[in-house]
């Protein structure tokens, strides 16, 4: 037996514990002290069951993870090489300031709360490395009373490790979306609101926010592929796709390329004044360009000054120009959109709606009692949140008798059932009324980004895996001024298969280049001692969010 390289709770190892440590401690040596100061993702599982069709990160349905010794061997390993040994600092992530310096995340590829040693973790890491753990997760099944014993362990944690816990609700898990009656949206919000429950506590304690307790939607995009017009008429700039039709307020425009200026602003500040067209909705799309110049010039030298005034920035990415139409979020909400022309790249044209339908709902409501759109709504019933749902019907229903059919049928079909379902789960959890109205508990963030396998939700308009689409996606991870710029270099320690563990550098202003994220990527092999779940184990095993007992 070894007393060597010990974590505090420990007494002595074994010789296989303890030769893992030394191997590990060497290789960790080796690696440059970024390694240390500038992890961001330490991940004891890879892989994940969830079989999202659209996952950022194309994860595999196969999940091995660190059992208990390999965690305590790695953390250890982590704790005996780290440059910060004899300092009063956390062993890692010490010099990550651009992004939550003194958290880690154990999730890139996989879902973190399906795994079954997740509260050892934390406390291992924060007792020994000296480091807080964000839990992200989509949830996991209810029926699953090993993973429900070790996630209210994990609740109790809130001084001693838990650096926040996220509900990630996208249309896209296999439980919501399979039309297998294994599956049911139904069972599905009895599991989110089964992880609701179980951290009502630490909420309750800690508070709202990305960095307590939050729950972010996500929704498919709306995306409509339609001919784009460009023209001129007596001098105005026109831009029309389908039955949207824009007219600029002045002549001879000029429009300037704009950028992101502030990455970490979520209004979209741009580097370029906007500029301001009329915006004239029509009933039928137009044909052809010769009946488009007609009409536009019969507004023209009509009193086409009675139509609202939008915003319009040109764009630009890996494709091409675009148009971005009103891409902030104002006091009265978003209601924007981008257009998306041919170009010699793009072959494909069509625009993409990115008007927040819960939100500007939710902001309607707020206005009849007199808050602004960031104010709490702490008396809030749930009758107010039902009057929201209404809200949003109202406005589908105008949509539909302005012919803008598809709106109507993205927010019956795609907003509204989301909605409801995570209504549904606060209630069963205990929640009050006011968190469904608290933007830092529920986070609209709108519709997912060009990641991963997300492609091809995007009908055409980019030829581009992870390209950024719009103003908000340029702004979190594009490659001019992005959050994921800023951020610069992190590190990665991961699970792998094979009972071995990577280590990669992530370059992180390369998410939306060709070559991707990893700069640098090193395989150390280990013994046997990963345990591994696959897709054959959901016979016997209750492990995914929305599977029904058979």
């Amino acid at each position: 037996m070894n007393k060597k390289y010990l974590l505090t709770d420990e007494i002595e190892l074994c010789n296989q514990d303890y030769n893992e440590r030394k191997k590990l401690i060497k290789e960790f040596s080796k690696m440059p002290e970024e390694f240390f100061s500038k992890m961001r993702h330490f991940q004891p599982q890879i892989g994940c069951l969830n079989a999202c069709e659209i996952c950022s990160k194309t994860a595999n349905a196969r999940v091995e993870f660190w059992e208990e010794r390999r965690i305590r061997n790695i953390i250890a390993a982590l704790k005996y090489a780290s440059p910060q040994m004899k300092e009063n600092y956390s062993f890692i992530t010490y010099d990550r300031y651009e992004h939550r310096n003194g958290v880690i995340f154990p999730y890139l590829d996989n879902d973190i709360g399906n795994y079954p040693y997740l509260d050892l973790f934390i406390k291992l890491a924060f007792k020994e490395l000296g480091v807080a753990t964000r839990i992200s997760t989509v949830s996991y099944s209810r029926y699953n009373e090993e993973l429900n014993d070790m996630h209210k362990r994990i609740n109790l944690l809130y001084e001693d490790g838990l650096g926040g816990v996220r509900l990630s609700f996208t249309p896209y898990e296999i439980g919501w979306c399979s039309k297998n009656a294994t599956y049911s949206q139904f069972d599905y919000t009895l599991d989110m609101a089964n992880l609701l429950e179980i951290y009502k506590p630490y909420y309750e304690l800690c508070g709202a926010g990305s960095r307590n307790m939050c729950v972010e939607l996500r929704y498919k995009p709306l995306v409509e592929i339609e001919e784009v017009f460009e023209t001129e008429v007596l001098n105005h700039k026109i831009i029309c796709v389908g039955n949207y039709l824009f007219i600029s307020k002045q002549c001879n425009v000029e429009m300037k390329e704009a950028y992101v200026k502030d990455p970490f602003n979520h209004q979209i500040f741009l580097t370029e004044d906007a500029t301001e067209f009329y915006s004239i909705e029509t009933y039928e799309a137009f044909q052809t360009l010769e009946k488009l110049k007609k009409t536009c010039h019969k507004f023209i030298i009509g009193n086409f000054q009675d139509y609202k005034v939008v915003e319009i920035y040109l764009m630009s990415n890996y494709d091409g120009k675009y148009y971005a139409i009103n891409p902030s979020i104002t006091e009265n909400g978003n209601y924007g959109m981008c257009i998306y022309p041919r170009t010699e790249i793009r072959q494909t044209s069509g625009y993409i709606v990115l008007e927040r339908f819960l939100l500007n709902s939710i902001i309607e409501l707020k206005k009849t009692k007199g808050l602004k759109s960031l104010d709490k709504f702490e008396d809030a019933t749930w009758k107010d949140v039902y009057n929201v749902l209404n809200i949003c019907r109202m406005i589908a229903n105008k949509y539909k008798s302005n012919g803008k059919q598809n709106k109507y049928d993205y927010i019956t079909n795609e907003v509204l059932p989301m909605v409801n379902a995570y209504v549904s789960a606060l209630q069963i959890a205990g929640y009050p009324a006011k968190n469904f109205f608290d933007a830092d508990f529920t986070i609209d963030t709108g519709i997912i980004c060009n990641l991963g396998r997300a492609i091809h939700e995007f009908k055409g308009l980019t030829n581009k895996e992870n390209e950024p689409l719009t103003p908000i996606h340029e702004r979190n991870y594009g490659m001019y001024n992005s959050k994921m710029k800023e951020e610069g270099v992190s590190w990665r320690l991961s699970c792998n298969y094979g009972n071995s563990i990577v280590i990669e550098k992530l370059n992180m202003y390369d998410t939306a280049s060709v070559r991707g994220q990893v700069a640098e990527r090193k395989i150390i092999q280990l013994d046997d001692l990963d345990e591994v779940y696959t897709l054959s184990d959901l016979k016997t095993m209750y492990l995914v969010p929305g599977e029904r007992l058979k």
